[in-house]
């Protein structure tokens, strides 16, 4: 009786320790919002992940090789240093874009970079999945499709039941398994399964990293951060009319706030 109850503790406790480590999904992510088809920018990504907690980023300059990083660069800075939005190359930030979810204490805090940081802290979203009966293979997973819409936007995900986590890429989370491949139904956004590795040896940090010029964060609600892209989207409309008056037959559109981020609000 004490063999069995010693074996079955050590069952328990080697099961704990398994459930506790940490895990890493590595992505490569396409970003074509505004075009789609899959036919944009491509960056690193990846998601760490444990059973309550997981961190991701994309568009982080380490995470790139150095002619991509110098890309980035020449197209992305002025000569006075500032920082200019249309694209030729890659957006790269020191701390890149991060979504950090508290599956615990449903919380979701992020950062997106449109010229400067803005930081975003929101209640950890509820996504309605519809798991479907199509299963395809990725990497040595066996995935099945899930699907679902938010703001704006349906995605289809593709989840591997045996890494049991809620966890994926950007904010798409709820899923019985690590989503490792989910893109749009434009493909606007799509996340493609790189690799994988479990456990990781090194503690891993689980919370939001600030720029080296932000002394504090100061985060938007959710409700905040809509006002925000309708002002940034309305000021950019005013600056194509400026321009405009100073190009005869240049004609200023107001594209949809879906061709500005990944997240629509109208």
């Amino acid at each position: 009786m004490k063999t069995i109850n010693i074996l079955t503790l050590l069952l328990f406790l080697n099961i704990s320790f398994c459930i506790a480590q940490d895990g890493i999904v590595y992505y490569e992510y396409t970003d074509a919002i505004g075009v789609g088809g899959a036919e944009g920018e491509i960056y690193n990504a990846y998601t760490i992940y444990t059973k309550d907690k997981s961190y991701y980023v994309v568009a982080k300059d380490s995470l790139e090789n150095a002619i991509s990083m110098s890309k980035a660069k020449s197209h992305y800075q002025n000569k006075d240093g500032s920082l200019n939005k249309i694209s030729n190359g890659l957006v790269l930030t020191p701390q890149g874009e991060q979504v950090v979810c508290d599956y615990s204490k449903k919380t979701l805090v992020s950062n997106i970079f449109d010229g400067k940081h803005t930081y975003v802290k929101e209640v950890l979203p509820k996504f309605s999945w519809k798991i479907t009966k199509q299963k395809k293979k990725i990497g040595t997973f066996n995935c099945v499709l899930g699907t679902t819409t938010f703001r704006g936007r349906k995605y289809f995900a593709w989840y591997a039941p045996e890494i049991a986590v809620y966890s994926g890429p950007w904010k798409l989370n709820g899923l019985p398994g690590m989503i490792l491949e989910a893109y749009d139904e434009g493909k606007n956004v799509n996340w493609n399964f790189k690799s994988y590795k479990f456990p990781i040896s090194i503690k891993q940090d689980y919370t939001i990293r600030k720029g080296k010029k932000d002394k504090k964060i100061n985060f938007l609600t959710i409700e905040e951060f809509k006002k925000y892209c309708i002002n940034k989207i309305e000021s950019d409309y005013d600056r194509l009319i400026i321009i405009a008056k100073e190009h005869p037959g240049m004609t200023p559109i107001k594209e949809p706030m879906s061709s500005y981020y990944i997240e629509s609000f109208e």
